[in-house]
């Protein structure tokens, strides 16, 4: 055809070819997709920031790491409602801090991390920490754990156990409950006779031991009357302490009500 050998000679030159700002064409793989070969892609989000919608399983990255640039008032992630959730890989989450530590900046009344030290502000009304069930385990550092406050304010625990024995016969005596007293400071048991018959005595000893097998009478006999308290006070320190009781007619059966009471 006439002026047209281009299509004979070089078919190559009648394709339509896109050139960009620069006067060159744009570039494809082999599979004639689209790609990029400047040092870099640069995205500029708009002013209300930029949203990115991964697929429902997740959004993954696959080069040798992920750099994030904080504008110079810090970097601001709002979780939902529901709460964030980081699934980290198999091996564990490493977090490699620049050489001058790593520096978390919250709220002005929440948690303080620097290079110092963890430092924890708690509320007004004070911190609460839940253990799991197993017990909470804490691993000091090889030096110990210094507290440099000015003190440490522990709040006392007590502990009030309490129970009965109904129709005691026996004038021989039997042992009540053994408590292991070598973690109560100060302790005290109450025996009340709480008895339906006025003749119904009972008579209590304060017994402590060693090992829970031999016992020493510290404190007693004390005759209880019908309706009537006495407090055994032991005065020499041992592990275990229990109340020794027996009827004093086996014919007027006696109901005891026996208190543990003790400061931790």
């Amino acid at each position: 055809m006439a002026n047209f050998k281009i299509f004979q000679d070089n078919p190559d030159q009648a394709k339509v070819k896109i050139y960009g700002s620069n006067n060159a064409a744009l570039n494809t793989d082999s599979s004639g997709n689209m790609t990029i070969t400047s040092t870099g892609l640069a995205i500029t989000p708009p002013t209300g920031g930029l949203a990115i919608t991964p697929p429902t399983d997740g959004l993954s990255i696959t080069s040798t790491g992920l750099a994030i640039t904080a504008p110079a008032n810090g970097l601001t992630v709002t979780a939902p409602a529901t709460g964030l959730s980081i699934t980290p890989p198999t091996g564990g989450l490493a977090i490699t801090p620049p050489t001058g530590g790593l520096a978390i900046t919250p709220p002005t009344d929440g948690l303080s991390i620097t290079s110092t030290g963890l430092a924890i502000t708690a509320p007004a009304n004070g911190l609460t920490v839940t253990a799991p069930a197993a017990g909470l385990s804490i691993t000091p550092p090889t030096n110990g754990i210094l507290v440099t406050s000015p003190g440490l304010a522990i709040v006392s625990a007590t502990t009030d156990v309490s129970s009965t024995i109904a129709n005691i016969t026996d004038t021989a005596g039997s042992g009540d409950t053994t408590y292991n007293v070598l973690d109560v400071r100060t302790w005290t048991f109450g025996v009340v006779n709480n008895s339906l018959a006025a003749n119904a005595q009972a008579l209590v000893n304060l017994q402590i031991s060693p090992d829970g097998t031999n016992w020493l009478t510290d404190v007693g006999a004390v005759t209880i009357n019908q309706n009537s308290l006495t407090t055994l006070v032991s005065s020499v320190f041992l592990k275990y302490a229990r109340v020794y009781y027996s009827a004093v007619n086996a014919a007027s059966a006696v109901t005891l009500n026996i208190f543990f009471q003790g400061n931790l």
